[in-house]
């Protein structure tokens, strides 16, 4: 049997920081949007006798999000003695990834939140939504949004906690320098020499399109001072009209470009 599946990936309208936790995750709020219209990554998964993924991850198995995914949800099977458990380890996947890595959008997040789904179908597991969310929260910080599977989505705590936010969904180009930001590394600049930009709390309130009219790239993402500070040739993208993902190193613009 052979199974298709599409992985979009995301963009952050606005990423504002709250404070950090005990755990060393930052308490955030954040519109997260799925972005449709552009590139994603093609996953194939296939049955097998033994769990293998092949594709160009650029990445060792071990740090891969899906072989993250699937040893969590195999505990989570197991300590709730679910004996579909075992049948995790017998697929291929097989990854063609256009998405591009360190870039703000989610990539890797959203090939384990589409693994998790599927998964869920394919072994017809019954998990709902909630329990799903809880385990993709294990993987990663985003992973939980890919799972809820909504267009649009208010986000906040580590990324784990998810309000569907029904808007129109807006028509962006992406752009992505060839410059590698690291997630931690933008995040650990943050902490040590910035502080919470904070703007209107009823920004969440707002549709995407406003928001985007309303405020510029620093007002709405916390995350784009201290990844400038690290790779200031991201300086060039600082024109009307665009906006960052993320930790980076992605922008992103309306098609029809709203003029502030």
């Amino acid at each position: 049997m052979t199974n298709y599946y599409i992985s979009y990936p995301k963009i952050n309208i606005c990423f504002k920081i709250l404070g950090f936790l005990d755990n060393g995750y930052c308490d955030i709020y954040s519109r997260y949007m799925k972005v449709t219209n552009t590139f994603f990554d093609s996953i194939v998964i296939k049955d097998s006798t033994s769990f293998k993924i092949y594709g160009n991850c650029q990445c060792s198995l071990e740090s891969n999000t899906i072989f993250k995914a699937k040893e969590i949800l195999k505990k989570w099977l197991l300590d709730n003695d679910n004996k579909k458990a075992m049948f995790l380890e017998n697929f291929i996947i097989d990854i063609d990834k256009k998405i591009p890595i360190f870039a703000g959008l989610g990539g890797g997040s959203s090939n384990a939140g589409t693994y998790l789904l599927a998964m869920n179908e394919i072994l017809e597991l019954d998990l709902p939504i909630y329990i799903l969310g809880r385990i993709a929260s294990n993987v990663g910080a985003d992973v939980s949004f890919f799972v809820y599977d909504v267009n649009s989505a208010n986000v906040s705590g580590i990324g784990d906690k998810i309000v569907e936010f029904k808007e129109s969904i807006i028509d962006v180009e992406i752009v992505t320098p060839n410059i590698l930001c690291e997630t931690k590394a933008v995040f650990d600049e943050f902490r040590a020499n910035f502080k919470a930009n904070i703007i209107d709390s009823n920004i969440l309130n707002m549709e995407s399109k406003d928001i985007l009219k309303t405020y510029n790239i620093f007002e709405l993402n916390d995350l784009f001072a201290p990844a400038l500070n690290l790779y200031p040739e991201l300086k060039e993208f600082i024109k009307d009209g665009y906006y960052f993902s993320g930790s980076g190193s992605s922008f992103f613009k309306l098609k029809n470009n709203i003029q502030r």
